[in-house]
């Protein structure tokens, strides 16, 4: 299976991320189930607990009809275990930008197959299929489906058309420094990228420590002439528009990267 997917963006960019393996996602989904048995056996407890209080409360109140206090008292448990169960996924794969505590551990993250952040759709039918790829024990169905797909899907990612990918974020820096404001762009400028302009923009600069050096230079160079294309289309290229090889050190244009910035900036 190989582990490298390429994706084009709609601005026509590639980008390369790494397919979680069976041993990332097995650490994962062993921590989260260990997370789900604490939960478990608190909530047992808990109603064991309120059983009993319960059940003589209602022998000194209602006498033989107290059976119907543990009739409810099942219900509740089962419904709960349900919930522990299947919304702990849907609930942290959707508040936590596609991942669980076992997963964030893990170190990966779960994507659409567009890289995008998953919604709720895409948490709820792929966490909702578990049920299937569980068969007929221990996730057998899903690891035999994962091994026969090239992005390593179970059943529930191929339906709700999901990934999970490894993340790398030691080498990323965590922040984008403020530009002073004569380094920013114009207004009239800045009304022409929108805001996957500008999030494509902030992705490349945090990630771009961890590109090989040639790899950053094209890459850099192929989402700054869409940049300024953008900007020459709409008559507003002044100080930015660059001829092919122009790095920086005419007063008139500016570098890639240091266009990037500009774009990164806009609606801060």
């Amino acid at each position: 299976m190989n582990d490298a997917y390429d994706l084009r963006t709609p601005e026509q960019v590639d980008l390369e991320y790494e397919v979680a393996g069976l041993g990332s996602r097995f650490i994962a989904i062993l921590l989260d189930s260990l997370i789900q048995l604490a939960v478990m056996l608190a909530v047992v407890a808990v109603f064991a607990l309120g059983a009993v209080l319960l059940g003589a409360m209602a022998r000194d109140l209602v006498g033989a009809n107290s059976t119907a206090f543990g009739v409810v008292g099942i219900a509740l448990a089962v419904l709960l275990f349900f919930v522990v169960t299947w919304g702990y996924f849907i609930f942290f794969e959707l508040v936590w930008n596609g991942q669980t505590p076992g997963k964030r551990a893990a170190g990966i993250r779960v994507l659409t197959t567009r890289g995008e952040p998953i919604t709720l759709t895409h948490a709820f039918v792929r966490n909702l299929v578990r049920i299937v790829d569980s068969l007929p024990t221990s996730y057998m169905l899903g690891v035999a489906v994962m091994l026969a797909t090239r992005r390593a899907q179970r059943l529930g990612d191929l339906a709700a058309g999901t990934m999970v990918v490894k993340e790398h974020r030691a080498s990323a820096p965590q922040t984008l420094e403020a530009l002073p404001p004569e380094q920013a762009l114009a207004p009239q400028q800045a009304v022409a990228f929108t805001r996957e302009d500008v999030a494509l923009a902030r992705d490349f600069l945090l990630r771009r420590e961890a590109l090989p050096a040639e790899q950053r230079r094209i890459l850099a160079r192929e989402i700054a002439d869409r940049f300024r294309a953008r900007l020459a289309s709409n008559g507003l290229g002044g100080g930015v528009v660059a001829a092919p090889g122009a790095t920086g050190s005419s007063g008139d244009t500016v570098s890639d990267e240091a266009l990037l910035a500009k774009v990164a900036g806009v609606r801060r």
